[in-house]
């Protein structure tokens, strides 16, 4: 009998704890602001990651703002262009992959590739950037996934969790030398990531966007055998909508780990699992 008991207290507790909270506190719906911000790592992240999100995004008219964190010095492969030479060749092809897609604002903070900088000159000059794009919802890189390694992916990732946090307190902008935005932010979004909780379907014509804007970064598309990394890139992005849309009844999507800010905080209830599914 106190076994019994204790399996229904286990399975009351799963499903009304998480379930209510996730009930009471919902998710924020991706498509239903009106501005949004995309932060990023490398100048390609975007693309490869939410590109056919920021296609779908333009085409119902809404504002997005590109923020790219380090300049891509180290992103090539040919040893005869130098990496001062890459920083300008990196952004001129985001500039026109970010046009191709139809981004409003493009917005370098030229940080060192490959982790050389300063986290906290990192999280300012991410925070107020993100203040001036004045975005209801701030995508960025999920620094949480266990494979990922690279560095500038999780003080990125870190670096705008952190801002997600403090960025509407007035006196927090204040000491950072800038205001807080007069909109309050809804979300962060995490693409790139194993634990999604939103998906945002892409009709193939957006799909085929995302794939040209990938193309546009010339400097990275290296040959494999008779394969491009164009080529290569695409192939995974498709299989990554094909896997993502299987879950959402539809056939492509982009999948993201969503979260308010009341989540944000002292809320691990939103992590766990219940009848209602993982929030």
């Amino acid at each position: 009998m106190p076994q019994r008991r204790g399996r229904m207290e286990v399975v009351m507790f799963k499903l009304f704890s998480p379930g209510l909270f996730a009930l009471a506190l919902p998710c924020p719906k991706l498509l239903k602001y009106e501005r949004y911000c995309f932060v990023a790592p490398h100048p390609d992240d975007i693309e490869l990651g939410a590109g056919g999100t920021v296609a779908r995004l333009k085409a119902m008219g809404k504002h997005v703002t590109y923020i790219i964190a380090t300049d891509g010095r180290y992103g090539g492969e040919t040893p005869d262009i130098l990496p001062e030479d890459l920083i300008k060749i990196r952004e001129e092809e985001t500039r026109a992959a970010a046009a191709h897609l139809g981004v409003d604002e493009v917005v370098m903070l030229g940080f060192c590739e490959s982790g050389w900088y300063d986290q906290s000159e990192l999280k300012k000059q991410i925070a107020l950037a993100i203040a001036k794009a004045e975005p209801d919802i701030v995508f960025t890189v999920d620094h949480l996934v266990p494979t990922e390694l690279h560095p500038d992916h999780l003080r990125v990732g870190l670096a705008v969790s952190d801002s997600f946090i403090h960025i509407n307190n007035y006196h927090y902008m204040k000491e950072l030398g800038g205001t807080a935005p007069t909109r309050e932010l809804a979300g962060i979004a995490y693409w790139f990531t194993n634990k999604p909780n939103r998906y945002v379907r892409i009709p193939f014509k957006h799909f085929k966007q995302q794939a040209e804007a990938i193309a546009l970064h010339k400097s990275q598309m290296f040959a494999y055998g008779k394969r491009t990394l164009a080529d290569m890139f695409k192939l995974l992005v498709f299989v990554r909508h094909l896997r993502l849309g299987v879950r959402r009844f539809s056939l492509q999507s982009e999948g993201f780990r969503v979260l308010a800010l009341h989540h944000a905080h002292c809320s691990p209830e939103f992590c766990e699992k219940s009848l209602f599914g993982k929030y």
